[in-house]
């Protein structure tokens, strides 16, 4: 079974996300908050912060958790944690995702500021992130761990 924990970030600036857009083969393009797989070894603020670094290019402070959730299907078990972290300074420019094979097409596509309102417009995964960023986003982004559960829509 192939097991890891993914970290996602929530950056915002001037009531906007920071997104990306991936294009995997054999898959409709997608939108997600930037993020990966944690290293072993590596602390989730410290994943964070990579993380943001490798895909916008943009440097960060990790803030809190925001969200801790399971994605479970078959063959597959990934723990995510949605992590909230500031980056106030620079321009984000689209990055790259090392765990690509070298000489593979990149599946990290496009990077966008995305209006909260925009949010309803775009295939944002997983699927029920929408909601709570929204909801959190409009209360000023309260903090402390959230167990959301399990589900199936990575």
């Amino acid at each position: 079974m192939d097991f890891g924990i993914r970290v996602g970030t929530v950056v915002e600036r001037d009531g906007a996300l920071l997104l990306v857009r991936h294009e995997k083969p054999g898959h409709e393009p997608y939108w997600v908050l930037p993020g990966g797989r944690l290293e072993p070894g590596e602390t989730i603020p410290e994943c964070a912060e990579r993380e943001l670094m490798e895909e916008t290019d943009l440097e960060g402070r990790f803030l809190g958790v925001l969200y801790v959730s399971e994605f479970l299907q078959e063959g597959r078990h990934t723990v995510d944690i949605t992590a909230r972290v500031e980056a106030p300074g620079g321009e984000a420019s689209l990055g790259s995702d090392p765990e690509v094979e070298e000489g593979s097409e990149p599946t990290l596509k496009e990077l966008r500021w995305v209006e909260t309102r925009e949010l309803e417009e775009i295939p944002l995964l997983p699927g029920w992130i929408r909601e709570r960023l929204l909801k959190d986003a409009a209360r000023g982004w309260p903090a402390g761990e959230v167990y959301l559960g399990s589900g199936t829509d990575a």
